[in-house]
């Protein structure tokens, strides 16, 4: 009997048909087309709050910039509320395509620690971004005079509804020990340039692909910077209970400017910004958005 136990071969568990209906939905041609277009809309916007920060760092902006600056700045070009109105609709899309991400994982990165870690940021990505995308929208629409609030007002308010509910303080340092746990993924992904394996980029000449790997390396230490900043601030907030601890990221380039050589940490900074906004529109054209 034993002798017959051994030599089964174990055969993969047959998926059910609401599995196959997750796996096709989650990698429709219309869902991948969706997060590109995500991908790109946030290339965008990074790459315009890395050129306000650079900007900021040289004396000549108004301010640490942050993403809703990015969407009044695109407001103010030629055909603005018609460039707005697109990156709202890309903006969407990328808060759809983290949600797909988060819910579905055409990905295929499973139900281990590190994947569960990642499809939760990815659920906070959609959420997120699902704001920033309705404030984009209804600023191209003329009912607001704003983009809405600014990352740091923005990230301050829920913080204080959060603190004055129940587990709250708890919650919030969750909250911030999640973005700094982000933070050192994206350091680690930059370390070790793991992100080319979700990239497509064997139809590309060798110094492009030189070139990707630097863009990616740079954009992603820099968010990683950004994202443990806040988290910190976050986690400040909760302990000393004061919702205006909170920062976002425009409070986040505020606090590394206000550092010794402040000016040149902010510049070095936002060139990895717009580095990372860069990586995001390589990420729209190669990435490997299903498995």
């Amino acid at each position: 009997m034993n002798q017959v136990q051994s030599n089964r071969i174990a055969v993969p568990r047959a998926a059910s048909s609401g599995e196959r209906v997750v796996a096709r939905a989650a990698t429709d041609p219309a869902a991948v087309f969706i997060g590109r277009a995500g991908f790109a809309a946030r290339g965008i916007v990074y790459v315009i709050v890395g050129w306000l920060a650079l900007l900021e760092a040289f004396g000549g902006g108004a301010g640490a910039p942050d993403k809703q600056s990015a969407l009044v700045a695109i407001s103010q070009l030629p055909l603005g509320t018609l460039l707005l109105g697109v990156v709202a609709v890309g903006l969407f899309g990328y808060a759809a395509w983290s949600l797909i991400r988060s819910i579905f994982d055409p990905e295929r990165l499973g139900h281990a620690a590190s994947a569960v870690f990642a499809r939760v940021g990815f659920a906070v990505a959609g959420v997120s971004y699902g704001g920033l995308a309705l404030g984009a929208a209804r600023f191209a629409l003329g009912s607001e005079t704003t983009a809405g609030q600014g990352s740091d007002a923005s990230t301050q308010d829920w913080t204080a509804r959060l603190l004055n509910a129940p587990f709250g303080p708890p919650l919030v340092i969750a909250i911030g020990a999640l973005l700094i746990g982000i933070a050192a993924v994206e350091l680690i992904r930059a370390y070790t340039a793991s992100f080319l394996n979700d990239l497509s980029l064997g139809v590309v000449r060798a110094e492009v692909r030189r070139w990707v790997e630097r863009v990616g390396r740079i954009g992603l230490t820099a968010r990683g910077v950004v994202f443990g900043v806040i988290g910190i601030f976050l986690i400040q907030a909760s302990l000393q209970r004061d919702a205006g601890q909170a920062i976002g990221l425009g409070g986040a380039l505020q606090r590394l400017a206000e550092q010794p050589y402040g000016d040149i940490l902010l510049g070095v900074v936002a060139v990895g910004l717009g580095m990372y906004g860069l990586f995001s529109l390589v990420q729209a054209r190669y990435g490997r958005l299903k498995r």
